[in-house]
């Protein structure tokens, strides 16, 4: 009878302890993962304004989603490292300065909300400066915040190409 006394008040305890949540918890969004993140957002211009593609593909998870201004959806490290590349390249994206907004978590998710504003200086085209609103949805990856979704939004509208000139004959 003693026995089983005992080992209800043991089970009791523990179910109070877990019903608790036992103290805090180990996957709690910490004022170093506030830290983290923007750290990453400072490394992420840094290496954006270096040109430097493959560094920008390392903030991401390889199954991160990139929603840019006024285009379709990328899915995946290897498209979200294209259209950097088509980005810095081609559009000749350069002085990014990015000001975070807010950064917050729970647990191992967590969000980074900022603005934006850069230079677009493409080979034989109009030079223009953009600037808009970004969010980074990110998720604690074997101790390392990744993003797993990043939207941008323009301020401005998008750029239509002229229509091409009909043919004489």
């Amino acid at each position: 009878m003693r026995r089983g006394f005992v080992v209800c008040v043991v089970l009791g305890m523990a179910l109070s302890l877990v019903g608790c949540g036992g103290g805090a918890p180990k996957d709690e969004f910490t004022r170093a993962d506030a830290e983290q993140i923007s750290t990453m957002v400072r490394d992420f211009t840094a290496a954006y304004n270096a040109k430097d593609v493959e560094k920008i593909g390392t903030y991401f998870a390889g199954n991160a989603s990139l929603m840019p201004a006024n285009r379709s959806t990328l899915n995946g490290i290897e498209s979200v490292k294209g259209f950097y590349k088509e980005r810095v390249g081609l559009e000749g994206a350069t002085n990014l300065a990015i000001e975070m907004l807010s950064v917050q978590g729970q647990g191992t998710l967590a969000y980074f909300a900022g603005t934006f504003s850069l230079d677009l200086k493409p080979e034989g085209g109009p030079e223009r400066r953009d600037r808009g609103k970004v969010i980074w949805i990110l998720r604690k990856m074997g101790g390392q915040w990744r993003i797993e979704y990043q939207i941008m939004s323009s301020d401005l509208p998008p750029v239509v190409p002229p229509e091409p000139e009909p043919e004489k004959k």
